[in-house]
């Protein structure tokens, strides 16, 4: 059995990129995530404590990205898990998106970005 927590097109303003520009007005950044844990006796129990909240997790992205400035979305996505893993002992798998969906490409495209899939185990060997 595979247990998931996802949260899905959470939207945040903030100030990362390689152009001086995204760093001054900033933009919209669009984060999907699932975290992979043992939630089965949260099932049981209905105790959240056996789980992760999906209100904390947010929290957690909310912070990173609007705490510090990157120039690289792979930065910032090594700083979210970070955040994650070093909190929540229950999750042993991170799948994060970041899209980017005003990059300065003068070319038309619906999503760019960033995507990490990592293991605690991956993570700890970093």
């Amino acid at each position: 059995m595979k247990n998931i927590i996802y949260i899905e097109n959470l939207e945040i303003f903030a100030f990362h990129g390689v152009i001086k520009e995204e760093n001054e007005l900033g933009q919209k950044f669009i984060f999907n995530i699932e975290c992979e844990l043992d939630y089965k006796k949260a099932m049981i129990n209905d105790n959240l404590q056996e789980s992760v909240s999906y209100a904390d997790i947010v929290k957690e992205i909310y912070e990173v990205v609007t705490g510090e400035k990157y120039k690289l979305l792979e930065k910032l996505s090594y700083e979210i898990i970070k955040k994650i893993f070093l909190k929540y002992n229950l999750i042993s798998k991170i799948r994060l998106k970041i899209n980017k969906p005003n990059a300065p490409i003068p070319q038309i495209f619906s999503k760019c970005g960033t995507f990490l899939e990592i293991s605690r185990k991956e993570f700890e060997e970093i």
